[in-house]
């Protein structure tokens, strides 16, 4: 669908461009018109980096020890709190691919946007696997590779793929979003040597050798490659007419919540979790919202990117009407620097648990260990909610000044390598 709206309004872009303007001295004088678009892009961005944050502080600083995505154990606020960041990692990726084709549009060649995005993808492969690892865990006992390994994967597949015509790049990323689940009957402990490849490419699981663990698969390959092409497609979208694209980002969004609905009310494909009627009507509510990120079902996409795009037309007519212009400012400076503002706000999680466990007299190692902070709690530590969304809120804007002072040197300086930042 993404594919098709990118066609049309491709074609009424061309139209436009070819109709009478202004001639070329009078327009050369002009400045060239602010784009909204790009800045409600950014704020969309931002916005999702802010409520990632929320995830990772409940994972550091909850008390809780169940499941919070588990309708049968979970309670609504921890249910909510996990769900509603559900939208960063899908968020991410969409946008990521959005931003690839805006390179495209300013004029990009296919070789230039090819060797770009080859090295840049290599080069957050191994952030990933080292900086980014050692900030989960203090420790390099187990590789984890997780949104920042799948959206470098995602870039070097995207650099073969935008050779390709954009509606072929659509069908291809709608065909492994929509078709991946009918591979989960295959399963990695089934394939023998091969089992790896598989975990890397489609089940959430350990990588072995030689019976050791050394890494974790938490974001496999095939959706995600799916929706890195289709946010190529969506900005498609960024460049035509306001009010058309808001349009179509809100058909586009309404349509996949529906198809949501119609497969999570008949359970007929999707998601391995089935609703269910529960004892009461806020659990039953939650168990049609339990929907599979690891890897990310079909419902658990067309949920999340149909949300997003309904998200996108709102904060594109909040820039077009100037609505709440620092506020907007304010989430647009962790939008800018994306990168910079995840690997800050790791570091400073994890060192601030560690440290506060050893304040309190508790086995602060315990965050030193593989997995901990996924898959372990320490005993006698965390904080209820509110506790949590304190410390959340401290992180945010402790992160604010470090974060717009690398903005402005990215705005000032055009050194090469801080497109890779």
């Amino acid at each position: 669908m993404l594919a098709e709206a990118a066609i049309e309004l491709l074609s009424s872009r061309s139209t436009a461009i070819s109709s009478p303007t202004l001639n070329a001295s009078t327009s050369s004088l002009m400045p060239k018109p602010k784009r909204p678009r790009l800045e409600a892009i950014d704020l969309l961005r931002g916005l999702l980096m802010v409520l990632m944050a929320l995830d990772h502080t409940r994972d550091y600083f909850s008390n809780a020890v169940v499941d919070p995505a588990d309708a049968l154990h979970s309670w609504p606020a921890l249910f909510a709190t996990r769900w509603i960041t559900h939208l960063c990692a899908p968020g991410f990726i969409l946008l990521a691919g959005a931003s690839i084709w805006l390179q495209r549009d300013r004029g990009k060649n296919r070789t230039q946007l090819s060797s770009f995005l080859v090295t840049r993808g290599l080069w957050l492969m191994l952030v990933e696997l080292i900086l980014i690892t050692f900030a989960w865990q203090f420790s390099m006992k187990m590789l984890i590779l997780q949104v920042i390994w799948v959206l470098g994967a995602s870039m070097i597949a995207l650099a073969g793929l935008q050779w390709l015509p954009m509606p072929v790049v659509g069908i291809f990323g709608a065909f492994l979003v929509v078709g991946h689940n009918l591979l989960d009957s295959i399963h990695a402990q089934t394939l023998g040597r091969w089992s790896d490849v598989w975990e890397i490419l489609h089940q959430f699981g350990p990588l072995t050798f030689d019976d050791h663990t050394f890494a974790f698969v938490g974001y496999p390959l095939i959706p995600w490659i799916g929706v890195m092409a289709l946010g190529y497609c969506f900005g498609a979208l960024l460049i035509i007419a306001s009010q058309r694209r808001r349009r179509s980002s809100i058909l586009i969004g309404s349509a996949m919540l529906a198809t949501f609905t119609l497969l999570r009310l008949t359970g007929s494909y999707g998601d391995p979790n089935r609703w269910r009627h529960l004892a009461t009507p806020t659990q039953t509510i939650m168990s049609f919202m339990q929907v599979e990120k690891y890897p990310p079902s079909l419902q658990y996409l067309l949920a999340t990117l149909g949300i997003l795009l309904l998200l996108y037309a709102v904060l594109d007519k909040a820039v077009e009407q100037n609505f709440q212009p620092r506020l907007r400012g304010f989430l647009e400076v962790y939008g800018r620097v994306p990168f910079f503002y995840y690997v800050l706000h790791i570091y400073l999680l994890h060192a601030s648990a560690l440290v506060g466990a050893a304040f309190l007299g508790l086995n602060w190692r315990f965050w030193t260990q593989p997995g901990s902070v996924f898959f372990g709690h320490l005993s006698g530590w965390g904080m209820s909610l509110p506790g949590v969304y304190a410390v959340w809120l401290t992180v945010v804007f402790s992160l604010y000044l470090p974060c717009r002072w690398f903005s402005r040197v990215k705005e000032r300086r055009r050194d090469w390598w801080l497109s890779y930042l």
